[in-house]
């Protein structure tokens, strides 16, 4: 977040900025509100929310709204924002490395050999499988690989995703067009096709079938993801500021529940879910979306997927401010993540949704015609924030608007907006 007001209104010349101030201070006028200071909110403290200065609050909530409960009188909401910041433990890595340490070390802190030998296991057992059922496919003998050997294997199947050739074998080939000599020398090419023909991720034999309560199209790698997300999770405590997005992994293949997104630049893939902190862009949890769960409405979706995230991600009950975008914001959600996560939330909308305010969002909502005009509903806990830029934004409306769970008396500007969601809104498309 920047520490300059100045670079908060970057295309905004000083005569907008101070007009835009005086309709601003002039509107708060209006319903009697006096001048608010706009907080930085890594300054908050617990001494700016002292008895002293404790600000009168409405509990009756009394205050006049319209039929659908938004209101535009400003009014403190009684329990008031989640601003402690309570993580775990302390922000960033949990193992720190020397600085002479290569990439592959900090690969292992995620993939570690406890996931390795989990590989080994499930390999190993659907070989021996393989070997006892089809003895006259399967004549080569077997013997289980170590941990060293099924880095080398991994290693050789990472390397082949930046050395293309036109098939495996060719690695290994003697060719002086095609010889790689580094893969013969890793391992032989014989032992690189066994392995690779017996690799699992899972007991094939305790698969669960379709009509099972408990069938997954994700059982085959599920174990193995579930192991890798803990290890992201255990690694990391992320710092305040989070967003959830969705994730495209590029793939044309064959798969029932491959995406197409014509919006987004990856348009056909594999879709996650992902909430990733906004400074470093470091993942805490991901999710495969395998498609729709039958029994399950689907409206309720992206409500269940967010507070997936923040459950798996362990990020429940800290303080975090966690951003989103259109896609996933709603006011339902942003009272239920404050009221039973002790989560604030932030995000873009959409003007069709339910449950909204329906004088300002609109296609043109009233007193909001010149750049830098702004007006703001709040219900209960949440606030609705609508202003103009000097140019269409990326919704194809003319207004940028977002909802905020978080205190009124920032909601109730845009530069607030401005100041904090450059940059926590940066890990959107990861």
């Amino acid at each position: 977040m920047s520490e300059s007001s100045d670079e908060e209104f970057d295309g905004f010349s000083q005569n907008e900025v101070d007009a835009a101030a005086q309709r601003y201070n002039d509107r708060l006028a209006q319903i009697g509100i006096g001048e608010l200071d706009v907080v930085d909110g890594e300054n908050e403290s617990e001494n700016d929310f002292s008895d002293e200065n404790e600000p009168l609050v409405d509990k009756a909530g009394d205050c006049p709204a319209e039929a659908d409960g938004w209101h535009e009188n400003f009014n403190y909401y009684e329990r008031g924002l989640p601003h402690i910041f309570l993580p775990r433990g302390n922000t960033g890595p949990i193992t720190v490395l020397d600085p002479d340490k290569e990439p592959v070390d900090f690969f292992s802190l995620l993939f570690t050999n406890a996931i390795l030998q989990y590989i080994i296991q499930e390999t190993d057992r659907y070989a021996n499988k393989q070997i006892c059922d089809h003895p006259d496919e399967n004549k080569s003998p077997w013997v289980t690989p170590t941990v060293e050997e099924m880095k080398a294997f991994l290693g050789l199947c990472f390397l082949m995703g930046i050395n293309v050739k036109p098939d495996i074998k060719s690695y290994w080939s003697t060719d002086v067009m095609l010889e790689t000599p580094y893969f013969s020398k890793v391992m032989k090419r014989d032992r690189y096709m066994q392995i690779m023909r017996y690799i699992h991720f899972s007991n094939s034999e305790q698969a669960p079938q379709p009509g099972d309560p408990n069938y997954s199209k994700l059982y085959k790698i599920e174990s193995l993801m579930n192991m890798f997300t803990d290890s992201m999770v255990n690694q990391y405590i992320p710092k305040r500021q989070l967003s959830v997005d969705e994730v495209m992994v590029p793939w044309k293949g064959r798969l029932s529940f491959k995406q197409y997104m014509p919006a987004k630049p990856t348009k056909w893939g594999i879709k996650m879910w992902a909430i990733a902190e906004a400074n470093t862009g470091y993942v805490s949890f991901c999710q495969v979306y395998s498609g729709r769960i039958y029994g399950v409405a689907a409206h309720g979706l992206v409500n269940r997927v967010v507070k997936n995230c923040i459950e798996k991600a362990n990020v429940i009950g800290q303080g975090y401010h966690i951003y989103m975008d259109n896609y996933f914001t709603s006011p339902t959600l942003f009272t239920d993540l404050f009221e039973h996560f002790n989560t604030a939330a932030c995000g873009s909308v959409r003007i069709n949704r339910r449950e909204h305010s329906k004088d300002i969002m609109k296609k043109n909502p009233e007193g909001v015609t010149n750049r830098g005009d702004m007006q703001f509903r709040q219900k209960d806990a949440v606030a609705a924030v609508v202003w103009k830029d000097k140019k269409k934004c990326k919704l194809n409306f003319k207004y940028t608007r977002f909802l905020s769970r978080c205190s009124a008396e920032k909601c109730a500007t845009s530069r607030w907006y401005f100041s904090t969601t450059r940059d926590t809104m940066s890990t959107d498309d990861l």
